[in-house]
């Protein structure tokens, strides 16, 4: 055969088929069942998420400047909503390009299985005593790629750059940031500044998408070299041999007598993995992945869905959300103890030493669960801690509420409007995309704002005379449509800046601007330069006729 030609070519250069032939048909312990196939499905889906990460990243733009769209509601009515970069770059790859809706639904079903296959796995060798002599480093590896597995959920969740992925990374920062002593330094390196915006962006892109995968790339390869040298324990006995020598006699005794990985145990291995990604190409079809409204640092109602986002993290973190609320701070006298530095942080790295030094605190030589009672208990309560957490973060979530109180799904209000086209950019004299270019501001760039559109659903003039006029309207679009229509009319929240004397006295708007006023923030320097203030007070006068 064409393929044997080609294989016996390659290992007179390179002399790989001892290699192979040790790997495919080394032989495992009797025991080995289906349980143990979860380190091959873990693998599997990691794989699913670098191939349709890689895709994803050919269309996504990590920036959070300013584009202005129009949605057409359900009612009829067309809104001006100023979006961003990176939102519309995926909403793109949703709706336009060739099989995108099902490659976004591969990576976000595959992140969420990717977090339940890995955490069974480490459950499995936990219960079944595989991390004991000689496969402590096996673990250590393990429990770095746990790790890893959730740096990638934290740092993905948030490049969609809606309102429910700034939130949420919101969040988690700020429980980050509650770490004693070294909290602000925390909470700092992981916004890449004083506020979460386009350089946090950025960074988590850049962590997600290189660093992330290089580590866990080289951790995962490292996994796989001890799991072949050292072999798999097997599922043990509940009565066990205790002898120092039995941990040796019993891997000489399972590499003789058990069954060989081709094509017996790769068989199970091959049956999982092809379950699991069906589940997800299920889950993609049938639950497509859609967006909330864009970021809004304020978290205003929508004005399309007519919802506020209830700000809470993604479901395997919401154990942690909800253990916050529990928590009392501690005063020290000395020192307060925040419920955040308590159970964001202390409890968190306590655990997860615990976790990481088992093979230390655990050296005895039995591995059946039933013969473990302390540490087998300590786990399942703890689990089912986990699982009492989450069931009530849940009931307890109010989810997104309207005025009126009522419930309403905001990302699934969005993904109707998309389904029927009723999502497109506003487009210049030129056929772009207007302010697609315009430099995100910290983190008010991209914030949800409708314009007052006028009748018919077009988007509201903006006015122009020169070219600071021009510039200056970018810079107003970016950082103050929160509280103020692109016309410069009132929105419920700002002043109208419309023939209002004040906003035609250039010392007052600049002052106002940096020392804030009633429910306006202070704007510094390092949100909006003095260049660019420069240009907000020529358009703010523009509005004016001045």
């Amino acid at each position: 055969m064409a393929t044997n030609r080609v294989y016996e070519w390659v290992d007179e250069r390179t002399g790989i088929k001892p290699a192979v032939d040790y790997v495919m048909y080394r032989r495992l312990p009797k025991s080995v069942n289906w349980f143990f196939t979860l380190g091959s499905a873990s693998l599997t889906v990691f794989l699913v998420q670098a191939v349709s990460g890689i895709f994803l990243a050919m269309g996504y733009s990590p920036s959070t400047a300013a584009v202005p769209i129009q949605v057409t509601g359900a009612d009829g009515t067309v809104s001006t909503i100023i979006s961003n970069e990176a939102l519309e770059s995926v909403r793109n790859i949703t709706q336009n390009v060739f099989l995108g809706d099902w490659i976004r639904g591969f990576h976000h079903w595959g992140a969420n299985a990717m977090v339940i296959v890995v955490v069974l796995h480490m459950l499995r060798v936990f219960f079944m005593g595989s991390y004991k002599y000689p496969r402590e480093l096996t673990w250590f590896i393990g429990v770095f790629i746990l790790l890893m597995v959730l740096g990638f959920s934290f740092t993905g969740y948030l490049l969609p750059w809606d309102n429910r992925a700034y939130w949420a990374t919101q969040v988690g920062i700020n429980i980050g940031g509650a770490a004693p002593f070294l909290g602000d330094y925390v909470a700092t390196a992981l916004r890449g500044g004083p506020t979460l915006g386009a350089a946090t962006l950025t960074r988590f892109y850049a962590i997600h998408v290189l660093i992330l995968p290089a580590i866990t790339a080289l951790l995962i390869s490292l996994h796989l070299f001890l799991i072949i040298k050292i072999g798999i324990s097997g599922q043990p006995k509940y009565r066990e041999a205790t002898s120092g020598e039995f941990f040796e006699s019993a891997s000489l005794s399972g590499k003789k007598s058990g069954k060989a990985f081709f094509p017996y145990i790769i068989f199970k291995d091959a049956v999982v993995s092809v379950a699991v990604v069906a589940i997800i190409v299920l889950l993609t079809i049938f639950v497509p992945v859609g967006n909330t409204n864009p970021v809004d640092p304020q978290n205003n109602y929508d004005p399309v869905s007519g919802a506020k986002l209830d700000p809470r993290p993604e479901w395997y973190f919401l154990f942690l959300y909800q253990l916050l609320k529990i928590i009392p701070n501690i005063d020290l006298g000395f020192f307060v103890l925040t419920s955040k530095a308590i159970g964001g942080i202390i409890i968190p790295t306590i655990v997860v030493a615990i976790l990481f030094f088992v093979p230390y605190l655990d050296r005895g030589p039995k591995r059946h669960p039933l013969n473990r009672p302390i540490s087998t208990l300590v786990t399942v309560g703890i689990l089912l801690g986990i699982i009492a957490l989450t069931v009530v973060a849940q009931i307890e979530n109010p989810g997104d509420l309207n005025q009126a109180g009522e419930k309403v799904n905001i990302e699934e209000t969005w993904q109707n409007i998309g389904d029927k086209k009723g999502i497109k950019p506003v487009l210049n004299s030129n056929g772009a995309a207007s302010a697609a270019n315009t430099p995100a501001a910290g983190a008010g760039a991209g914030a949800a704002t409708p314009a007052a559109a006028p009748a018919g659903g077009a988007a509201a003039p903006a006015p122009a005379s020169s070219a600071a006029t021009e510039a200056g309207l970018k810079v107003f679009v970016a950082n103050c449509t929160v509280c103020h229509a692109q016309n410069g009319k009132a929105k419920g929240i700002g002043p109208n800046l419309v023939g209002s004397k004040n906003a035609q006295d250039e010392t007052y708007v600049r002052t106002i601007v940096r020392n804030g006023k009633g429910n306006m923030a202070a704007i510094g320097p390092d949100r909006v330069s003095d260049a660019d203030l420069d240009k907000v007070v020529a358009y703010v006068k523009s509005l004016n006729g001045k």
